[in-house]
């Protein structure tokens, strides 16, 4: 397991993966299987998918093919063999929503490199970190993107050879993506890579402070594809994928660059759309599945007309990155036509639970996230002592057990392998969340483990506040944190965007603890309300409370 690279680089605890399952157990047939070969390959030698589109760009207005896009590979898999590229060697790449990512991607997979995907949303301190914790040889970007690149080059010395489409455009001495292209004859093999050699190591967003780099094997790249496109979606080589999730982003990856391609798909690449220019995408191309977090629908119906859009083509409308609330489930499905569905994740895992799309059913409330994909099984266990399981309705912390699970790059991060000693138990990975799940095994969100209030020595979960106040016609966003409190230890606050035609104030501020009080136990409602502007959200579109709860602690300590 994970024998392509050093053991230095592993904690002492892996997971227990298990491929069981019929949709996964190809994993235990075979010595050799290459994520490229899978997920792009494969299709076009036995599909017959080659002339089929697979990447679309929204903004260039081109398309470009299966046939087109091996070639492409090919050629940079032949330049990155001549720089010296060896299996197990780290790649780190930086790009936005450009079709040179692709290349990269499936090209390091293709010759049994490790992709390091950024999400551009890092700035120098995190590539330097990257750069440090990784130790990659090789670093591939774009100009426009390329100054948090070039301080991690000034500050590190890991990286030999750098490759950047436009080097003219930025200082040094590097290789033109292009020129590569067009002067190396294809690449027709690919690296003998095992099942869970490592394919990628994807960095979490760092909320709970260092990002933590995630380590995917090449099966848990093809996986990702197998599990999501199976229970009931359906996915067919005339699907049309749009997520605005960055490509560097796992999310993202999997939604761009994996999935899509496992079932002969296309996918759009869009430069940052407004809300707008989703709803823009959508129509113009025909977009069957649209996969984003709940907080973009939200700013679709804010600021876009969506029941004046064409959204015909939608059949599919996949939330997940945060939970997906009723009030915002059946607004979009009013306007759209099409009803949301639950997905849960995270990085070192990837999607493992969803809503059936196969026996849907009108989301309850509160709705149910789903249940776990194929080949994973799950259960709720005590939050300081993972030995001991929850009962059906108790609330506790998730753990999950599969063909997937937590193993965290092991380096220059300050905290491991400590956090992987607390994130693994017995082989079970175990998420930052706490759950309940009914006598059916359908799984319900209750809170992150962090968004639990200890208030006056009851428990209080955030979410809940938030769904109640979310429900408030003067309230457009709101994210609710605990509150550093002398007295009760800590108080429940809300940060608040107002709606539109709602004057932020004590008047508002005495409605919205009324109206808390009124739809909740008393105890739950916000004692403290702050109106802001916006909220501080990530590259998909998810509310960074981490933020907001260190600048109620900056405040707090800031006072004495």
């Amino acid at each position: 397991m994970y024998e392509n690279v050093p053991q230095r680089f592993l904690p002492e605890q892996l997971p227990d993966l298990s491929f069981g399952h019929p949709d996964v157990d190809y994993v235990h047939n075979t010595e050799v299987l290459n994520a490229t070969h899978e997920l792009l390959e494969r299709g076009i030698e036995e599909g017959g998918w080659g002339d089929r589109p697979v990447v679309r760009r929204h903004d260039h207005g081109d398309v470009v093919t299966y046939d087109e896009l091996h070639d492409m590979v090919n050629r940079f898999a032949a330049a990155l063999r001549e720089l010296g590229v060896e299996p197990g060697d780290r790649v780190l790449w930086r790009f936005d929503e450009v079709i040179e990512a692709f290349v990269t991607a499936h090209a390091v997979w293709k010759v049994g490199g490790i992709n390091v995907p950024s999400a551009l949303a890092e700035r120098g301190r995190e590539m330097t970190f990257f750069v440090e914790d990784t130790e990659p040889r090789f670093l591939v970007a774009t100009a426009r993107d390329f100054e948090p690149a070039a301080q991690a080059l000034d500050a590190t010395d890991h990286v030999e050879e750098v490759i950047v489409d436009g080097a003219d455009e930025v200082d040094g001495d590097h290789h033109e993506f292009h020129d590569l292209l067009e002067t190396h004859e294809p690449f027709e093999g690919h690296a003998d890579t095992a099942p869970l050699d490592v394919a990628t190591i994807y960095y979490t967003g760092g909320t709970t402070g260092r990002p933590k780099g995630c380590v995917h094997s090449h099966a848990t790249e093809v996986i990702g594809a197998d599990t999501e496109g199976g229970d009931g979606r359906n996915y067919t080589t005339e699907d049309v994928f749009f997520t605005p999730a960055p490509l560097g982003h796992t999310w993202g990856c999997g939604e761009k660059m994996t999935l899509p391609l496992r079932f002969g798909a296309s996918t759009v690449l869009a430069d940052r759309p407004d809300p707008a220019g989703f709803l823009e995408i959508i129509e113009e191309h025909g977009v069957t599945i649209f996969a984003g977090a709940p907080t973009m629908l939200r700013m679709m119906m804010n600021h876009a007309d969506v029941p004046g859009s064409d959204l015909s083509s939608l059949r599919l409308c996949i939330m997940a990155g945060e939970v997906l609330d009723p009030e915002t489930a059946d607004r979009w499905t009013e306007q759209s036509g099409i009803e949301p569905f639950n997905g849960f994740g995270m990085t070192p895992l990837r999607i493992f639970v969803a809503t059936s799309y196969r026996d849907s059913e009108p989301l309850a409330d509160p709705p149910a996230i789903g249940r776990p994909h194929a080949g994973y099984e799950v259960k709720i266990v005590d939050i300081e002592d993972p030995t001991v399981e929850m009962g059906r309705d108790e609330p506790g912390r998730l753990a999950v057990r599969g063909p997937t699970g937590i193993c965290y790059w092991n380096n220059a991060h300050p905290d491991m392998p400590e956090r992987m000693d607390d994130d693994l138990h017995d082989g079970w990975s175990l998420v930052d969340d706490a759950f309940t799940m009914d006598e059916d095994g359908n799984l319900f969100f209750v809170s992150r483990l962090d968004n639990m209030i200890v208030s006056g020595g009851r428990q209080i979960a955030g979410p809940e506040v938030e769904e109640v106040l979310s429900e408030h016609a003067a309230v457009s966003e709101v994210a609710v944190v605990g509150a550093p409190d002398d007295e009760r230890g800590e108080v429940v606050k809300a940060f608040v965007v107002p709606a539109d035609g709602h004057d932020p104030g004590d008047d508002l501020v005495d409605d919205l603890q009324t109206y808390a009080k009124g739809e909740m136990a008393v105890y739950k409602y916000p004692r403290r309300i702050e109106f802001i502007d916006e909220m501080p959200k990530d590259d998909v579109g998810k509310i960074q409370r981490k933020e907001l709860r260190d600048r109620e602690q900056e405040s707090t300590d800031a006072a004495v």
